[in-house]
């Protein structure tokens, strides 16, 4: 995975970890508090809604910068982040309205959860050779090339293959 892959990722963790330590301190401080604890889970939920909307933002932005041969994984991300937003809204509003007559509440957000699926499998199943190959590529480190031919990890000092020294790369 390139380096500029990860902030947007470390950013979106980070806001999701805050948002589970204001719920922990919400269950600890409001729990005499009768009624609250619905409305604050709506409310963390929208606040990570909003986390995977401007995570999904920046993602695919960097998506398209260091991967413009696949803009389909641009997709993918999309659709993935779409289902959990649905999955979010649908353990945030099931107190309010689970108990809806004939189980409409399951069936709508069962119909809105096959939409993204949907999707992802018919992106997934077109691209599936791209995708293997991306993910074959896919690495958190840099490589260098020794004379031998053998990749490297940027941090090796010498090469996994031969054991010659590895000149550092131009930085």
């Amino acid at each position: 995975m390139k380096k500029e892959l990860l902030k947007p990722i470390i950013n979106a963790i980070f806001a999701l970890f805050l948002i589970i330590l204001v719920k922990i301190v919400a269950m600890i401080m409001l729990k005499k508090v009768s009624g609250v604890n619905d409305l604050i889970d709506i409310a963390l939920s929208l606040a990570v809604v909003v986390v995977l909307l401007t995570f999904m933002q920046e993602f695919n932005k960097q998506l398209e910068v260091s991967s413009p041969e696949f803009p389909q994984f641009r997709s993918i991300i999309s659709w993935l982040i779409f289902l959990l937003i649905v999955l979010t809204f649908y353990g945030a509003f099931s107190p309010f309205f689970a108990g809806l007559p004939y189980g409409i509440y399951f069936i709508i957000f069962f119909i809105l959860a096959l939409v993204p699926v949907y999707f992802l499998w018919k992106i997934l199943y077109r691209n599936m050779d791209k995708i293997s190959s991306l993910l074959e590529n896919i690495s958190l480190e840099e490589k260098i090339r020794c004379s031998c031919g053998m990749e490297n990890p940027e941090s090796a000092k010498f090469c996994n293959s031969c054991g010659l020294p590895l000149q550092e790369k131009s930085k």
